[in-house]
């Protein structure tokens, strides 16, 4: 007797079901000699045909800066102070106050008096000067100065200068290209001691130019900042450092350095670049490698100028190849970034 044939839907649901079992087996198999792909090769670090032999070679590639590194401690630097507080070293002030309390009267008011009236209210107002010569009256402070001269650096005194000083206007423009008299404003002038030879804290080469400015016939002058020479305050200076040569070895940054020399050039010169050094007569105890080293890190950072002196790296790296100083080492294609991010 003739077997009946399968019935169509028989035959594809077998089918379907051989074509399932292949799939599972394949799958199964393939998953079991699949290996692992190897890694890949590390980058290799191009050549820089440009260095030449002996050399310190020149990196062609941005330093990377790391996501964690070790945490350098960064010391606190101290830029020149007076009377414990920040101060620009060429600032004047106003006479020191006196220890007895003056009463304000209302009924007195000094600014809207004429000169020649600002005698007759002398318990309540002065008479002050600008520096075009123009007198006026103004109050007198809360507590009036019982000084009986103005003393260095004393801004608008209504007492006469101590003997040995002069009262003097001036001040360089922005770009220091020219002077400002202070002419016809509300400048006052300054106590200074002009003609000793010394460009002291108070003085520039506007308002004193026989002690600051300098020339072709003498381009080297005497300064003196608010430190006296080789001994700074208490507490005042670069903190670690007893000599702007400290700066490089305490110092963990580009930036940090350069703030720690900006502070000696300032406190000791009342200078704070390092083309002003340039014309200091007696740069002790700052040495001409200090000078340098200052006059780089004022320069930008720059990766793609790094191979000339005009970036802050190639000025490093020619001092370094001129010096062999070791410590530069830290800061030899040290960029600004990756500096703050230590």
């Amino acid at each position: 007797m003739a077997q009946a044939a399968p019935s169509p839907h028989r035959r594809v649901t077998k089918n379907l079901l051989v074509v399932v079992l292949c799939l599972l087996v394949g799958g199964a198999a393939a998953f079991a000699l699949r290996e692992p792909s190897a890694p890949e090769p590390p980058p290799m670090e191009p050549v820089d045909a440009g260095v030449p032999t002996g050399g310190p070679a020149v990196p062609t590639q941005a330093p990377k800066v790391p996501k964690e590194g070790p945490k350098v401690p960064i010391r606190e630097v101290r830029t020149a102070r007076l009377d414990g507080a920040f101060v620009d070293p060429r600032m004047p002030r106003r006479m020191p106050p006196g220890p007895t309390f003056r009463p304000k009267n209302p009924a007195v008011w000094c600014e809207g008096l004429s000169v020649e009236r600002c005698g007759s209210h002398r318990e309540d107002c002065e008479v002050g000067v600008y520096c075009d010569g123009v007198r006026f009256c103004r109050s007198r402070p809360e507590f009036p100065s019982e000084e009986s001269c103005a003393a260095e650096g004393i801004l608008g005194a209504n007492v006469a200068c101590c003997s040995g000083l002069v009262a003097r206007c001036g001040v360089p423009t922005r770009g220091h290209e020219a002077c400002d008299p202070q002419k016809g404003d509300a400048s006052e002038p300054v106590c200074l001691r002009c003609g000793d030879g010394v460009c002291g804290p108070f003085e520039q080469a506007c308002n004193c130019p026989e002690d600051c400015a300098t020339s072709e016939a003498r381009p080297k002058r005497r300064f003196q900042g608010p430190w006296p020479r080789d001994v700074p305050p208490e507490d005042v200076a670069p903190k670690g450092t007893t000599t702007p040569g400290q700066c490089l070895d305490t110092q963990a940054s580009p930036e940090g350095i350069q703030r720690c020399l900006e502070s000696w050039s300032e406190g000791l010169f009342g200078l704070r670049d390092s083309e002003a050094l340039q014309h200091v007569e007696d740069l002790k105890p700052f040495t001409p490698f200090d000078v340098d080293l200052l006059r780089c890190l004022e320069r930008g950072s720059s990766y793609a100028a790094r191979r000339s002196e005009i970036s802050r790296e190639g000025c490093i790296e020619a001092l370094y190849l001129r010096t062999r100083d070791s410590r530069l080492d830290k800061l030899r294609w040290f960029s600004s970034s990756y500096g703050r991010s230590r």
